[in-house]
């Protein structure tokens, strides 16, 4: 799961240098309306650093893209 999250993050954050502090966070939840959209999040220490939701097409995309990058 690590390495996914982590990969995720490559993703949404192109520019974001990895440091020994830095951990990620992916979750896909469901909004009140039932829409679900996904939650990319970089943290050094306790300190969010990047931040980044995926909705409708674009959450399509997004999944589609690091599910083909991770299969290759």
């Amino acid at each position: 799961m690590a390495a996914l999250r982590d990969h995720a993050a490559r993703l949404a954050f192109p520019d974001w240098l990895r440091r020994p502090t830095d951990w990620t966070s992916l979750a896909t939840l469901y909004d009140d309306r039932a829409q679900p959209y996904t939650e990319v999040a970089v943290y050094r220490g306790h300190t969010r650093i990047h931040f980044r939701v995926y909705e409708g097409e674009e959450l399509m995309a997004f999944w589609s893209r690091l599910i083909e990058e991770i299969t290759e």
